[in-house]
């Protein structure tokens, strides 16, 4: 009910949201051979000898424990305990893991026999790492790193950044708007040695 004052606003913020999603897909598992894309996250930790690989398998409700297990036990000694150490992880896995929480497992009763033990969207954890859902990991994936040593870039000030939108009705008398976003952007990690790549 609250308009925006011209059309092109609203036009603007709705494809920034879809811009700002594939950006999200883009940090994670983006692949510089792509039009539009940056190699990102994913792809840089898996061609790196130096990070920790652990091996990935299909993620289920009766295998989350393990396999979320399996990457907190590569986390290297100097990692664990460490304020900004977090697990990203996919959704399924996210998924898997609260439906874990709550059926504990076969009798699916809880605690007390109150059944799933799973309110609202608290903050997710296992064996004392934060966990995160990362909307741009694909299926069955997952990173243990410290925020900190995860860098997100772009040129704020770069000629090159560009959010237009051109009414092509006095051009060709066609009534189709274009909306133009150009921006420079990439990620990198600082230390591979401390990264667990689930994948």
């Amino acid at each position: 009910d609250n308009l925006p004052p011209k059309f092109s606003d609203y036009l603007i913020g709705h494809v920034s949201g879809l811009v700002a999603e594939k950006t999200e897909n883009n940090i994670w598992k983006g692949v510089n051979g792509n039009a539009g894309e940056f190699d990102g996250l994913s792809t840089l930790a898996a061609a790196d000898a130096t990070v920790i690989d652990v091996a990935a398998a299909t993620v289920t409700a009766a295998n989350v424990v393990a396999q979320l297990g399996a990457i907190v036990d590569a986390i290297p000694a100097t990692l664990y305990g460490k304020e900004d150490l977090h697990i990203y992880i996919s959704q399924n896995i996210a998924r898997a893991y609260v439906r874990a929480l709550g059926g504990f497992a076969a009798t699916n009763s809880g605690v007390d026999a109150k059944s799933h033990m799973w309110y609202g969207d608290g903050a997710l954890t296992f064996d004392g790492v934060k966990l995160f859902v990362a909307n741009g990991l694909s299926d069955n994936r997952a990173m243990a790193a410290q925020k900190s040593n995860l860098f997100f870039g772009t040129g704020l000030l770069s000629d090159s950044n560009e959010v237009k939108v051109i009414d092509m009705a006095d051009l060709d008398g066609s009534q189709n708007v274009r909306v133009v976003m150009r921006f420079t952007a990439g990620v990198q990690y600082g230390i591979g040695s401390e990264i667990v790549l689930y994948s």
